[in-house]
């Protein structure tokens, strides 16, 4: 998750936010059967993925299936099962067995082949539209451990596909289109970039919303066929996105210094808003609501030592504080904003 939202935004920004406990309940009951924690663990991180740039995100192109995706496989593929002839040697036929749940499809909207996991051996194994099954890895941490491996040391990571981009979206590779392929970057490990893109697109998406609005009219006005034109706006754009990055992060900076932050999730808009846990959108929040609410790793260790430094009568501002950083964090400004400062890739000054 955290290696999504350093290196290629667009596809943090199709991950679907993780599943809550309720909502893992009732998939292991439309299911039928127990799901292994390694499974519930993943969803809890993100229940889903809408694709960005042709591709899933998952290792080998594959796409994070939704809940309703991977139910909705489950039963087709063991109503086909179902319809089977009995046998006497039903393994050797078998093309689905309960215990077999879905997870990573084709993409998104084709969901004939796909990988799942064993519930029974813990297996990973791929499903295809012909009714093949063949194993693929020893289990679901042996298949996240290589993903991971590949992504933070891309240059020692072992099997065919690569991790790379194609607009800023991770794409592994290299693809098999060749228009892809023409755009194709491999990834090589560099440092992520301290600033958006020099794109239209990217500035835009760093930029605050009254800014934002005042970009959009003037891109809008803006003739695109006159190159110095296009470079003085884009100039001018980007640095104002830079500076509007850095007084955002000042802010943060001065809320992890001690001084809690005042309404700083107060222009998030809706769309933000509903992406939080529903018990965090009022007061007062829990120690385990801000933690589920903090979506990185490192900004979660950043508040769990917070909690330890600090007293109990500190305890409501901590909590306050952390809340504001929690909301802000809803809005990819603010989440950039919060990872820089605890990741120490703020500038002083």
């Amino acid at each position: 998750m955290e290696w999504l939202a350093e290196y290629a935004q667009p596809s943090y920004a199709a991950l679907r936010p993780g599943a809550c406990e309720d909502e893992i309940t009732a998939a292991e009951e439309a299911l039928g059967v127990s799901v292994p924690e390694e499974l519930k663990a993943l969803w809890r991180l993100s229940a889903g993925e809408d694709g960005v740039a042709g591709s899933g995100l998952m290792l080998g192109s594959w796409a994070l299936m939704p809940l309703d995706a991977v139910i909705e496989v489950h039963r087709t593929r063991m109503r086909l099962q179902d319809g089977m002839d009995d046998t006497a040697d039903e393994d050797a036929l078998a093309q689905w067995k309960p215990s077999w749940i879905p997870f990573c499809s084709f993409d998104p909207d084709d969901t004939d082949d796909g990988l799942y996991v064993d519930g029974v051996t813990g297996e990973v194994a791929q499903w295809t539209r012909f009714g093949e099954c063949e194993r693929e890895y020893a289990s679901l941490p042996a298949y996240l451990e290589l993903m991971a491996v590949s992504l933070e040391a891309p240059l020692t990571a072992a099997g065919p596909e690569k991790p790379g981009m194609v607009g800023g979206a991770l794409v592994w590779g290299p693809p098999r289109d060749e228009e892809r392929e023409d755009r194709w970057r491999r990834h090589l490990g560099e440092a992520p970039p301290r600033h958006p893109a020099k794109t239209l697109g990217a500035i835009r998406g760093a930029l605050p919303g009254e800014a934002g609005e005042e970009f959009d009219e003037r891109r809008d006005a803006l003739d695109l066929a006159d190159p110095e034109a296009v470079a003085a706006f884009l100039d001018h754009w980007w640095e104002r996105a830079v500076r509007a990055q850095k007084e955002l992060e000042d802010d943060v900076a001065a809320a992890l210094g001690g001084n809690i932050m005042a309404q700083p999730g107060h222009k998030l808009a809706p769309e933000y808003e509903a992406t939080l846990p529903p018990a965090i959108r009022h007061l007062p929040p829990s120690l385990h609501d801000i933690s589920a609410a903090l979506r990185h790793e490192s900004v979660r260790a950043r508040f769990s030592q917070d909690l330890m430094d600090s007293i109990p009568p500190h305890y409501p501002a901590l909590l306050l504080r952390w809340w504001d950083i929690a909301r802000l964090m809803a809005d990819p400004r603010g989440d950039r904003a919060v990872r820089a400062v605890v990741n120490g890739r703020r500038t002083a000054g």
